[in-house]
């Protein structure tokens, strides 16, 4: 017979609290994305206070590391909102010498345009939109392709790069000719194909399609842009100060985050209920998880720089391999709670501003027995590519013997791996006939 019976054991799981949950979150957010986190938290719990803090830097008593709380606002540096493409265009319709009516189908076609300066419009709707004749409508969209920058205005990419080529007096023999043949033929380029097709020498086609990849496709994306511009605040700085690398970590936008005495106080003598120790508990919470921020990042990108000590004073080709379980055996973290600190935090180096992810290389391996990263091997890709006779350019094939002459062995299919990454064109696309 089955029965029913109650039955007492122990056993051991892990769980993880609320607290943790909040601290493992906290860890993974940026500067900007911290900042932001602790303003709502703020709004929402009234014994957590935001104050901005003066300079006031702290060292540790390794002496090569400290906590800097200087003014760092990269906000300030911010530019006011620029003019749009449609009001850059309507300041010199107004000032162009034209009919009335030329200049009004001119300033309602430049509100059609796209960001990249296109007319995506059909002309029969303007004139139906406006009431004018077509040859009104023509007149005004002659009118905004005489605008600047050259190419404005166009329908087409073809339209686009004729109208440049017209406007540019040094423009080079049979590079119109050549875009209204059609674009088919440049990509991929033959010079003695299009030479044959349009009665020219190779020489004069390559000095031509040289020209014509000089041009630009969207001449009016730097106006007016839509995307608001992206302001980057480092978690940390380093540099070498006496050969002797100084970590400096930046407090998140200059906010220091502590519990109102006051209300603690009161909570404390008044004992006013469980909601108000409940916020207290949270704000707690909060401080907590933002020391544990602070110390773990510390010890993250201590001994990241500790095994990228060449990268601060040879720059960017001494980085070497690295990955998550080394720095995570050497401060005794588990590889996730290092994943965590290096997402999304950047670092300002003495050679520009770089994510903590970027020293995180895999490895190709030398004739020597050690390791390059493939960030250096890509590096060294380029400037070969970029030295080589632009007649004679070398195949991925010898590019391959040529690393391999420097001691880094990679294959004929890794090399057009990297070109492809760095987007250079293979061999045939990169050769000149001139």
């Amino acid at each position: 017979m089955l029965g029913v019976q109650l039955v007492q054991e122990q056993r051991l799981r892990l769980s993880i609290t609320p607290e943790i949950k909040q601290s493992l979150h906290v860890l993974t957010l940026s500067g900007q994305e911290l900042i932001r986190y602790l303003q709502d938290a703020a709004a929402e719990n009234p014994l957590l206070e935001l104050e901005e803090i003066p300079f006031s830097p702290y060292r540790s008593a390794r002496g090569t590391e400290r906590l800097w709380h200087g003014v760092y606002d990269p906000l300030l540096q911010a530019r006011r909102a620029e003019p749009t493409l449609e009001e850059v265009l309507a300041s010199q319709i107004r000032i162009a010498i034209a009919p009335e009516e030329q200049k009004r189908a001119a300033v309602y076609l430049a509100g059609c345009l796209n960001g990249n300066g296109y007319l995506k419009i059909e002309l029969t709707e303007v004139q139906s939109d406006l009431g004018m004749s077509i040859n009104e409508v023509t007149a005004g969209l002659k009118l905004l392709q005489s605008l600047e920058p050259a190419g404005v205005g166009a329908r087409n990419l073809q339209e686009c790069l004729l109208l440049q080529i017209h406007r540019d007096a040094s423009a080079v023999p049979h590079a119109a000719q050549m875009v209204q043949a059609g674009l088919e033929a440049l990509v991929p380029f033959h010079p003695a194909r299009i030479a044959a097709r349009l009665g020219i020498t190779a020489q004069a086609a390559q000095r031509a399609y040289d020209y014509i990849t000089q041009l630009d496709p969207k001449p009016c994306r730097s106006i007016g842009s839509d995307e608001s511009p992206h302001y980057v605040i480092p978690d940390a700085a380093v540099e070498l100060v006496n050969s002797e690398m100084v970590l400096s970590l930046y407090t998140a936008g200059n906010l220091r985050v502590s519990m109102n005495e006051a209300c603690s106080s009161w909570i404390r003598k008044a004992s006013p209920g469980e909601r108000w120790v409940h916020r207290a508990a949270e704000a707690r919470a909060i401080l907590r998880s933002m020391q544990l921020r602070r110390r773990t990042l510390l010890r993250v990108i201590t001994a990241v720089l500790d095994e990228q000590k060449r990268f601060l004073s040879e720059g960017p080709d001494a980085i070497v391999p690295l990955n998550l379980a080394v720095i995570a055996e050497r401060i005794d973290m588990h590889e996730s709670t290092v994943s965590r600190a290096v997402n999304g935090k950047t670092i300002r180096t003495p050679y520009g501003m770089y994510t903590l992810k970027a020293f995180f290389d895999t490895g190709v391996k030398t004739l020597s027995g050690t390791e390059t990263s493939s960030s250096a091997v890509k590096r060294r890709l380029k400037e070969i590519i970029r030295s080589e006779s632009v007649n004679r350019p070398y195949s991925d094939s010898q590019l391959a013997a040529v690393l391999a002459e420097e001691g880094i062995v990679i294959s004929r299919r890794t090399v057009a791996k990297y070109r492809d990454e760095l987007r250079i064109l293979p061999s045939l696309e990169r050769k000149r006939w001139v």
